[in-house]
């Protein structure tokens, strides 16, 4: 039965492994073909990368798992390509062929009054001064967003709650040794999960302020959401001990908390699927 265990978490750990060298993949493909990188969010790129020197560092002091040292690696060396593409076409592209990138980090107030002054060469002065209205996302729109803030801080405090119990509850025959816990490597760890999580979040709400998914590339996201579940189940096969599970838990937290917020980017794919078709009438 041991075998058998030890067996099927270094099956899905190596499958992690195998998502997580392709994860980036699609959106380097898209960004070169579209020549732009304005549907990326750069603070979600800034926040994906402190997380995986947290994490790097934080699975170097703990001795984890090899496949959880390799990912952590590899995602430093994915991470610096990404984002020197993003930089490249952002800076780079357009002083050396004369195009324009727009700034997907400004706010939505710029974004707005970029958009009404090009209106407003193509209408008459007098009807702009009665007429104009700056634009707003949509009352869908809006809503969604409400929703989405509501059940993310409801869901960390289930998720949290639900995790105290089980470590720590006051009936458990096998009790947590907090001997093995080191302060240092968990903190990193905690660090690492924190900036995981809330990493997606910028790259949502440029969603829904733009109402767009344009430049995404959804493929992206399939492969980080199974690397990231078969990389929990490669933690959870290894073994169910308390002791081990919480001194894994914040890289488990990182993997597995992120699920939420990428099913919400997959909703935005299909919420705003035909964005791009408006987009070209």
């Amino acid at each position: 039965m041991e075998e058998e265990q030890q067996f099927l978490s270094q099956a899905f750990g190596y499958l992690s492994i195998v998502c997580w060298l392709i994860v980036f993949t699609p959106q380097l493909y898209e960004n070169y073909t579209r020549k732009n990188t304005d549907g990326v969010s750069a603070r979600f790129l800034w926040l994906w990368i402190f997380g995986d020197i947290f994490n790097l560092v934080g699975a170097i002091l703990e001795h984890l798992l090899v496949t959880m040292l390799l990912l952590a690696v590899y995602y430093l060396f994915a991470d610096g390509v990404l984002m020197s593409q993003v930089g490249y076409y952002r800076y780079v592209y357009p002083r050396l062929y004369g195009t324009e990138s727009i700034d997907s980090t400004a706010d939505d107030e710029t974004v707005y009054d970029t958009q009404a002054s090009s209106d407003s060469e193509r209408q008459p002065l007098l009807a702009n001064a009665n007429a104009y209205q700056k634009p707003t996302t949509s009352e869908y729109t809006r809503r969604i967003t409400r929703w989405f803030i509501i059940s993310s801080v409801l869901l960390w405090v289930f998720l949290l709650g639900i995790s105290a119990l089980y470590f720590f509850w006051p009936g458990a025959k096998n009790k947590v040794d907090l001997s093995q816990w080191h302060l240092l490597s968990q903190t990193l760890g905690w660090a690492s999960a924190i900036l995981y999580c809330t990493s997606r979040i910028p790259q949502i709400m440029q969603n829904f302020r733009t109402e767009s998914v344009e430049g995404l590339s959804i493929f992206m996201f399939v492969f980080s959401v199974v690397g990231n579940v078969t990389y929990c189940l490669s933690v959870l096969c290894k073994s169910m001990d308390r002791t081990f599970l919480l001194i894994n838990y914040p890289w488990l937290l990182g993997s597995g908390g992120t699920l939420f917020f990428d099913f919400t980017i997959f909703f935005q794919f299909y919420m705003y699927r035909h964005s791009h078709v408006k987009s070209l009438e």
